[in-house]
């Protein structure tokens, strides 16, 4: 990889951007001009850009320079990989470049300027974002300032976003609308904004897109003031806005309107509609509400059959009523509307479950066999030890996993001898599924298990196990668990030796700093240009198209993969109707994450939007976490933006999408010439 050096007239571009943003405090290491010319050559520049941007380095100011002088497609890329720097670790220069470019010639450099400074969110770079002065002409790049500091948790920043609202372009105030859903809902302008955000709902005059946009936000704002606005959307054509119109009537309790109108909902057109009224009617738990439910017909969707099951266990109260339902669904032909009825039964009956769950339990299909174990969560400790007990050594990680989490806090020496042997010598994702309860119910007597896991985690599921353990540690505290924390600051794993840093306080003096591995990135520069993918599956085939402009690592990734077979026979593990499918894990539990060249996947999170079809990346809380699981939205899902890789959209097997269901497979990825 060409490396760039860097001319003196970088610092004075540098002294000269510095009046955009009030001067941060310097975190990131001190600017150190080199001797030399910067190369000329875009190629060369572009190659130089992407390395920095996945190597999470500036090069010593190369990006800087590159962002003041290169020419315009040069500046954006340049744009894009300083705002990929997290704060704080990179403040000062970095967050000073960003502003400057906030007043370039280009809209384009300026959007991707503003989205960056979004995305770090640098407390000293809110004023720059937020000036009046010079004003912004272009809509697009005052729609990605009112993104950008909707991430910021200000009350100047939610000033200037609830002023967007009255913007003259539909866009802008599409992404106030959206800013307004990221708030906290103790925001003093909240209620300011509440009003507004329903008479955008309610006016039929509002856009399309402003419209349901305010009804994702009351929704997941949970207003219970815009009743009328769900009511009235229920009967809008446009499906996005009756999707939210029911999330937002699920939060509207003691209301036989909302109730009413949810079961209007249950015989909408759109499955999506219908699973998002069957769960808000869940919510709402009462007769009205459940006798809605019972009367739903069999739907054709099995993802429908299956969420009705699942909000039917919320009716304890009425469990004799349900049960009814729940032997209907045993011979469903759809696994998972099986195995909904298998957890509804067991979270009511509890106890009673038991001789059922037992029955159950030898089942040839793996997914009944983890609704057991699930449902053994809801019975009391002395009822599921020793099926649980039985279901740990099961050949399915999903099971074992779901087992060995019932065997928590259960007062058993047989339980008790399960967990310590998983700690030593288990596999790392059950193990992780342990230590994620942990991390909010930890005590002293678990931390000697934990210590061994910590001690003998290898692979690529180690790095998030030992986060895991470190955060249950910090739960826990005590000298033990400090020292614990304090000999991750030693570990291998960059995030793990971070996280140690921020637990351990004062102590965290002793943390490991190295350079990062060089990697090689320029087979990126021979990818195609947006090219065109086939995923087979067992339901039928799905078509994409590959952002390679716009996310060519993740594109790369994910075509080497599939050249290599990892995708083939692959698991869909997860799928949560109107939200998401998800799978391509070779492991099939869903903590599997190769990548093509065994080193992390850096996020490369882009203004695109993730709509209904959108080919999106998982990770952890890391954001540099992807790898090979891929996941597919059913609807636009706006929390999701700027918080997840975006590398590809569905442009055929919309039907296919819809069918997917979790145990059907990835069989093939072929390339289309």
């Amino acid at each position: 990889m060409k490396k760039s050096a860097l001319d003196p007239v970088w610092i004075a571009l540098l002294l000269l951007g510095a009046g955009a943003c009030a001067a941060p405090q310097t975190t990131s290491k001190p600017f150190q001009p080199a001797a030399g010319p910067v190369p000329v050559p875009a190629q060369d520049a572009r190659l130089s850009i992407r390395h920095y941007e996945y190597m999470r380095q500036d090069g010593g100011g190369f990006l800087q320079y590159q962002l003041a002088k290169g020419s315009p497609q040069i500046r954006l890329l340049a744009a894009q990989a300083l705002g990929s720097l997290p704060f704080p670790q990179w403040s000062a220069r970095v967050s000073t470049a960003l502003c400057a470019a906030l007043r370039d010639e280009d809209p384009l450099v300026r959007s991707a300027a503003a989205f960056g400074l979004g995305l770090r969110a640098d407390p000293q770079t809110l004023a720059a974002l937020c000036a009046a002065e010079p004003v912004e002409k272009h809509a697009q790049v005052r729609a990605r300032r009112v993104e950008a500091a909707s991430r910021f948790d200000d009350d100047a920043a939610r000033e200037f976003v609830f002023t967007a609202l009255q913007d003259r372009e539909a866009a802008v105030v599409c992404e106030a609308v959206l800013g307004i859903a990221r708030w906290e809902k103790d925001a003093k302008q909240w209620t300011a904004a509440e009003s507004r955000l329903i008479g955008i709902a309610l006016d039929s005059h509002s856009p399309e897109d402003c419209r349901w946009r305010a009804l994702f936000a009351l929704a997941r704002q949970r207003s219970g003031a815009a009743e009328r606005a769900y009511s009235a959307a229920a009967a809008l054509p446009d499906a996005r806005a009756r999707i939210h119109a029911a999330q937002g009537l699920g939060f509207v309790r003691d209301s036989a309107q909302a109730t009413a109108v949810l079961a209007g909902l249950l015989k909408d057109s759109d499955w999506r509609v219908v699973c998002e009224a069957a769960l808000a009617l869940g919510r709402h738990s009462d007769e009205a509400a459940l006798d809605a439910l019972l009367g739903l017909p069999r739907h054709a969707s099995a993802h429908v059959r299956r969420v009705r099951l699942e909000a039917l266990g919320n009716f304890a109260a009425q469990a004799e009523r349900v049960q009814p339902a729940l032997e209907a669904a045993r011979s469903d032909d759809s696994v998972n509307v099986r195995a909904a009825a298998i957890e509804s039964g067991a979270k009511l009956l509890k106890a009673g479950a038991l001789d059922n769950l037992e029955g159950l339990a030898s089942s040839d299909e793996a997914r009944i066999r983890l609704a057991v174990a699930t449902g053994l969560a809801h019975l009391p400790a002395t009822a599921r030890v020793e099926l649980a007990l039985t279901l740990a050594q099961d050949s399915d990680l999903r099971v074992r996993a779901a087992a060995h989490e019932a065997l928590l806090g259960v007062d058993d020496p047989r339980a008790t001898a399960a967990i310590e042997q998983c700690w030593r010598s288990g596999d790392n994702g059950v193990r992780l599924a342990l230590s994620t309860r942990l991390e909010e119910s930890a005590s002293a007597k678990d931390l000697p298990g934990m210590r061994a896991c910590f001690a003998n985690a290898s692979g690529d599921i180690a790095p998030e196990l030992k986060r895991s353990l470190l955060k249950a540690c910090a739960r826990i505290g005590g000298e033990e668990a400090s020292s614990l924390i304090q000999s991750a600051l030693a570990d291998p794993d960059r995030s793990v030796r971070q996280l140690a840093q921020s637990l351990g306080g004062a102590n965290a003096s002793r943390l490991v700093s190295e350079a990062s591995a060089e990697r090689d990135f320029s087979a990126l520069e021979e990818l195609p240009e947006d090219p065109e993918v086939e995923i087979v599956t067992s339901r039928g085939t799905l078509r994409f198209r590959l952002l390679s402009r716009e996310t060519p690592l993740h594109v790369h990734n994910f075509l080497a993969l599939a050249r290599r077979g990892e995708y083939e026979n692959t698991l869909f593990h997860r799928v949560v109707p109107d939200f998401v499918i998800q799978g391509g894990d070779y492991r099939g539990d869903g903590n599997g994450g190769r990548t093509f060249d065994a080193g992390p996947l850096p996020a490369e999170f882009r203004p695109r939007k993730f709509l209904r079809g959108a080919l999106g990346m998982p990770r952890n809380e890391e954001v540099d976490s992807g790898g090979s699981q891929i996941f597919v939205t059913h609807r636009e899902t706006p929390h999701l933006d700027g918080r997840y890789t975006l590398f590809g959209e569905l442009v055929g097997g919309f039907e296919v999408l819809d069918a997917i269901e979790v145990g059907d497979r990835i069989l093939s990825v072929r390339e289309r010439k």
